[in-house]
């Protein structure tokens, strides 16, 4: 493979020396805007936009001009259509957005830097663990903890229900009444 042409891939530019084929302008279809009878356009990759460059260029400056006006009356930078916040230039709309933005591309870096740390480890031969098997600490049983049992191997001789001279004869349950 050329290197030249590997290289214009990977960067995503047309290798050097490159000529477009020509389009005919007879076989691009009309502009879309009403009364103009023009050729679209070509956009820059290539594709065929749905209008002609000259009316392309006119709606640009219109749309410049127009949010021009709306940013001189006070709206936002970016959209140009809502109010600023007070003490900024754009509204919450467009700030929420360009912070979810620039959290998205902090995250987009840090996996970046991770992912390049785990690729510049050596390969290290894998060693068997509980994972493996699909136990983790998560799902697996719990430890066993001694009981009485333990000390006492025997069970208990008289049931808990018939030691009846554990209780007082005199206790009616009153000792735990609030008066």
């Amino acid at each position: 493979m050329d290197l030249q042409l590997l290289i214009a891939q990977w960067s995503g530019a047309l290798p050097p020396g490159f000529v477009r084929p020509a389009l005919i302008p007879e076989a691009r279809p009309p502009c879309a805007q009403p009364r103009c009878r023009h050729p679209v356009g070509v956009k820059k990759n290539g594709e065929l936009a749905k209008s002609c460059d000259r009316c392309l260029e006119r709606r640009a400056r219109s749309c410049k001009r127009r949010r021009a006006v709306l940013v001189a009356e006070g709206g936002c930078r970016r959209c140009g259509y809502r109010k600023r916040l007070a003490g900024d230039f754009l509204c919450a709309r467009c700030r929420q957005d360009r912070d979810v933005e620039r959290a998205q591309k902090r995250q987009d870096a840090l996996d970046a830097a991770v992912i390049d740390d785990f690729a510049a480890q050596p390969d290290m031969v894998h060693k068997a663990s509980n994972l493996d098997r699909g136990i983790s600490p998560w799902n697996a049983r719990p430890a066993k903890e001694p009981s009485a049992a333990y000390w006492s191997p025997l069970p208990d001789p008289i049931p808990k229900q018939e030691r009846e001279w554990e209780q007082s004869i005199y206790d009616n349950g009153r000792r735990f009444h609030r008066y």
